[in-house]
């Protein structure tokens, strides 16, 4: 697993909400706005990780990056482990975007099944999927995605893969920095776990999807 993911899984505790994730802006027609689903995602959640300082270096760790609709969501992986504690704790960790790709910008296309990828985000336990799934707004999104379908997180673990998820279906997590929606009133992309003032400068500072998307493509 590479650094930035496992930042994520390791560093992630629910430590409060990231103040421009969090915000809402009250002349924006949130019906159509990414803005409910990414309050409840970053909503008691904050994580640690290592940025992505490019365009070109998110190519080259990402396994795959698309853009698509946030279709649905569902409950997330789960782990188990021996202790029984370690277990519970392992509980409501994650959230599974299903993402209905319109676009393949990086990585094999056959990594996409029946036209969707099953996303992993990390999100606090106390913030249940419902509440994730009631402020879906279907918005655009762009991803930048790291197969996790072998993954675990200690040698005794064992992930518990989504009932909703196809058998055949690889399992992504999302890069930290590399959740990005965009709803139809929304003027600008937001993330749940950053924001987009904070990218490197060699992101050439995209307010949009299409700058980001253009920012990938130009890197390739």
């Amino acid at each position: 697993m590479r650094k930035t993911i496992a930042a994520l899984v390791a560093g992630g505790v629910a430590i409060g909400v990231l103040a421009g994730c969090g915000s809402t802006d009250t002349t924006t027609n949130t019906a159509s706005s990414a803005q409910p689903l990414l309050a409840q995602l970053s909503r008691d959640y904050e994580a640690d990780f290592d940025p992505l300082v490019s365009p070109k270096q998110a190519l080259e760790l990402g396994d795959l990056i698309v853009r698509g609709t946030v279709a649905e969501v569902h409950d997330g992986i789960t782990t188990a482990y021996p202790d029984a504690q370690r277990t519970q704790r392992g509980q409501g960790q994650y959230v599974t975007l299903q993402v209905a790709v319109t676009e393949v910008v990086s990585g094999p296309a056959a990594a996409v099944t029946g036209g969707q990828v099953y996303v992993q985000v990390a999100k606090s336990p106390s913030t249940p999927t419902s509440a994730i799934a009631g402020a879906n707004t279907k918005a655009d999104a762009v991803l930048i995605l790291e197969d996790i379908s072998t993954w675990k997180p200690s040698p005794d673990a064992t992930v518990n893969r989504p009932e909703k998820v196809p058998a055949a279906a690889p399992l992504f997590f999302a890069y930290p920095d590399g959740l990005w929606l965009q709803g139809s009133a929304d003027a600008a992309m937001a993330g749940s776990a950053t924001e987009r003032e904070h990218l490197a400068p060699a992101w050439g500072a995209p307010t949009t999807l299409n700058d980001l998307v253009g920012a990938l493509r130009s890197a390739r």
